[in-house]
Parts: C-alpha cells; sequence; structure tokens
C-alpha cells in the first residue's frame, strides 16, 4: 500500500502529461534501450528475421520506438474522447464486423501486442460499439496490480487478472461484455496448446480459443496501428471453429488459424510487433521436446 501511495503522485502526473510529450519521451526511451541492450536488440533483431522482414535491423530499431509508445500510451487511454477519435483514428473493417455482430450475440476479441496496444481496448469501445472485459497477467505486486487495473479501465471496458478469468467471463457476458484477450505472447506452459506460427510451433494461451469450440464463438480481431501519430485501428475476421473437428482438434485448429491471422498481420507490418519479447523462447522439435535455443548467439 506505500508504493501504491508513493506511486500515485507519478501517475497523475503522467495521466495529465500532453500525448505529444509522451510519445516524443517513448521515442528517446526506444532508441536509448536500442543502444543499451545488446540482448533485447538480439532478440528484436531475431524476431525480425523470422518474420521476414527486409531490413531486420532498420525493422527491429523502429520497433523499440512503438513499444515505449504503446507502453506510455497507457497514460493516455482516459483521455482518448470523441474528438481524439475524429482527429486521430481511422477504422478499417467496421462494416464487415457490424455484420458478423448481427448474427452473433456472443463471439471473442483478439488483439495483439502490436502498434498501440495500450488503446486497442478503449478504442474498440468508442469505434465499434463493443463492451469489453480484457484478461491481462497479474504482476504479482499490489501496487503496480492496482494501477494497471486503474488504468485499464473504462466506461465500457473492464479489467481482470488472468487467474480465475474463465470463471468470471460468464457472468460479465449476462452484462453485455464480451472477452477480450491478447494471445500474442509466450505463457507458462500448462495453459497453453503448441501449435504452428511463422514455420515454428509454439506454446499459445489456450483458455478463449477452448471457450470458442465449446460455445461455438466466433472470433474477430483488433488491431491498432500507428500511421505517425494516427492510429488505424484494424478489425479482421471472423474465424470460426471447425464444427466438423473433434473437441481437441477443434482447439488446436482454431489456435493455427488465430496465429495465421496474427503471422498475417505481423509480416506485413514487423517493425509494429513487440519484437523485443522472446516468443520463440520455447519450440516444440520434431520429438516433442522443447527447444531453447532460438535466441541463442550464433545459433
Amino acid at each position: 500500500m506505500a508504493l501504491y501511495i508513493l506511486l500515485k503522485p507519478v501517475l497523475f502526473l503522467l495521466q495529465h502529461t500532453p500525448r505529444c510529450v509522451l510519445i516524443t519521451a517513448a521515442k528517446i526511451l526506444g532508441i536509448a534501450l536500442w543502444y543499451i541492450s545488446t540482448d533485447r536488440r538480439y532478440v528484436a533483431i531475431t524476431n525480425a528475421k523470422i518474420l521476414g522482414a527486409k531490413d531486420v535491423k532498420k525493422t527491429a530499431k523502429q520497433s523499440f520506438i512503438y513499444t515505449f509508445m504503446a507502453y506510455v500510451e497507457i497514460f493516455f487511454a482516459h483521455r482518448v474522447d470523441d474528438k481524439f477519435i475524429k482527429k486521430y483514428v481511422e477504422v478499417e473493417g467496421l462494416e464487415n464486423y457490424k455484420e458478423v455482430r448481427k448474427k452473433h450475440e456472443n463471439m471473442a476479441f483478439l488483439g495483439g501486442h502490436f502498434g498501440a496496444w495500450s488503446l486497442a481496448g478503449i478504442l474498440a469501445n468508442k469505434c465499434a460499439d463493443l463492451k469489453l472485459i480484457t484478461i491481462g497477467r497479474s504482476t504479482k505486486n499490489f501496487a503496480i496490480d492496482k494501477i494497471l487495473d486503474e488504468l485499464r479501465t473504462f466506461e465500457g471496458v473492464k479489467y481482470v487478472t488472468h487467474r480465475g478469468a474463465m470463471e468470471k467471463l460468464p457472468e460479465y457476458m449476462k452484462e453485455g461484455y464480451m472477452p477480450g484477450v491478447y494471445i500474442d505472447h509466450i505463457a507458462p506452459e500448462k495453459d497453453c496448446i503448441n501449435a504452428n506460427f511463422c514455420g515454428y510451433k509454439v506454446p499459445v494461451i489456450a483458455g478463449i480459443p477452448a471457450m470458442c469450440v465449446r460455445k461455438n464463438y466466433p472470433v474477430m480481431f483488433f488491431f491498432a496501428k500507428y500511421e505517425g501519430r494516427k492510429i488505424r485501428l484494424i478489425i479482421k475476421g471472423p474465424v470460426y471453429p471447425d464444427v466438423t473437428l473433434k473437441p481437441k482438434e477443434r482447439i488446436l485448429k482454431l489456435i493455427e488459424d488465430i496465429n495465421s491471422v496474427y503471422e498475417e498481420q505481423y509480416r506485413q507490418y514487423p517493425e509494429q510487433w513487440y519484437l523485443i519479447h522472446r516468443r520463440f523462447k520455447r519450440v516444440e522439435q520434431e520429438d516433442g521436446t522443447m527447444s531453447w535455443h532460438i535466441y541463442e548467439k550464433g545459433v
């Protein structure tokens, strides 16, 4: 509690800092980390190669800037209003989403650590009139978790940590909230199923795909792409569970279909993905064992 009280003035200051100042600071921090952290730089370059970037170093360096822009935008999120959206946001795929929404009372929404991912939830709420219950990881630090809860909760957007979230979802969905989560990150093996992604078989968080298979919900995607200081909200989908398959096969097929959407988006704009993350830290080999060699230098 003491740490939370100490951090509140800093939080207040950041939440009242102009967006242009936050973005400028993010660019400086991103470039600084690019030169300071040889380890993260190597990870980003390796990921850029996996995505097939034409200029891997330029792509990796740009991703550091976008990553820090996404980090600091969380302090601006509560100031997103109709005026901001009119001036800075364009939406792609809205009519398709509306047609899908007419056919399905419930569905799941997936985003990724791509572009302005800190703003994706509130932009989906404002631009698509979508009530979201977003799911994220706990830091296991009371002060940080409480602050994140405040930063990620809005009118029409609620935030819960991942532990126990699946049990809470039915009640939230009865209130008109749709589940929203990013599953493009590595996670504990017990929460995952190994599935193909960018040429590798990697662990993918299985909770939401498994729910969609049980309930036969379609999956829609929201990506918030930076275009200078403007943002393009890209809506994709739907992806449906294949009802002709057995349940376990159906989950795996849905996850791989989801990964195909991620892969298409990330290969098209590799610099906007969170390249400093060790997404390919654990890779399943042909014999079923897990390998950790992807980020070893020289391999």
